[in-house]
C-alpha cells in the first residue's frame, strides 16, 4: 500500500486506498467543516476523529497534565478539561498569543497568554510539568515549518516516557490539503525526526481514517 502521506499519484487503473484516504481527507480538511464544530457551543477547530483518539489517549496515559499551543476560541480546552473530570484529575495548559474575550471557563483550564516559544511561557509550563506524572503536548499555533519545528523542540522535553508529542495540522503539507502553504508542519516532523531519536511516529492512531495529523502523533520512548 502506498504511504497515505505521499503526493505522488498512481500510476494508472483504479485509486488504491492510500490515494482514497489521502483525497477524502483533503476534501474534508478544505470543506473547512471544522469551522462549524463546536464542543458545548465553543468553537472547536479539530477534527472530531483526532479528538476522539485524543480523549483515549488520555485515558490509557493517566495523563494530568495536557499541554495545548494555540487556544482559538478555547473549544478544545474546555474538551480537554471536560475529559479530565471524568477521569478525576488533570489540568489543561492552553497557551495564544491572543487571549480572546469569553473564553470558556473550568477550573482545570489555565490560560497563558504570550507567544508559545517565549521564555516566559516555557518557565511557566516548566513549573506546571514538575508537578505532572504524565504530560502531553498538543502543537497547534503557528504552521510553518520553522516554527512548528521550534516548538517542537523546545516542548518535547515536557512529555513523560510513553506519552504522545502531537504536531497539528501535518495534513497541511503532508496530503497536502494546501499545496500553496508551502512548507508545514509535516516538514517539522520530517526534521526533529532526523535529529531526535528520542521519538517514535505512531500511524496506528490515525486509524479512524480522517484525521488532521497524519505522521503527527510522536511517542516519546
Amino acid at each position: 500500500m502506498t504511504d497515505p502521506s505521499s503526493n505522488t499519484p498512481p500510476a494508472s487503473g483504479p485509486p488504491s486506498a492510500a490515494e482514497i484516504l489521502r483525497l477524502a481527507n483533503i476534501i474534508y480538511f478544505r470543506s473547512q467543516v471544522f469551522d462549524r464544530t463546536e464542543w458545548m457551543g465553543h468553537r472547536a477547530a479539530k477534527c472530531p476523529m483526532d479528538m476522539w483518539i485524543y480523549q483515549e489517549m488520555m485515558h490509557k496515559l493517566d495523563t494530568d497534565l495536557l499541554i495545548e499551543t494555540g487556544t482559538l476560541l478555547g473549544g478544545s480546552a474546555l474538551f480537554f478539561a471536560q475529559m479530565f473530570d471524568l477521569m478525576g484529575r488533570g489540568k489543561v495548559i492552553s497557551i495564544d498569543i491572543n487571549i480572546k474575550d469569553g473564553l470558556p471557563e473550568h477550573p482545570r483550564i489555565e490560560y497563558i497568554e504570550g507567544s508559545s516559544v517565549a521564555t516566559e511561557v516555557l518557565d511557566q509550563v516548566a513549573t506546571a510539568s514538575k508537578a505532572a506524572s504524565s504530560v502531553m503536548v498538543l502543537l497547534d499555533s503557528d504552521h510553518t515549518a520553522p516554527y512548528k519545528y521550534e516548538e517542537m523542540r523546545l516542548y518535547s522535553k515536557f512529555v513523560t516516557t510513553g506519552s504522545y508529542m502531537i504536531a497539528e495540522d501535518t495534513c497541511f503539507d503532508a496530503y497536502p490539503a494546501f499545496p500553496e502553504h508551502g512548507p508545514g508542519p509535516a516538514e517539522a516532523v520530517h526534521k526533529f525526526m532526523q535529529d531526535n531519536s528520542d521519538f517514535e511516529v505512531d500511524r496506528s492512531l490515525e486509524r479512524h481514517m480522517i484525521s488532521f495529523v497524519p505522521g503527527g502523533f510522536l511517542r516519546r520512548l
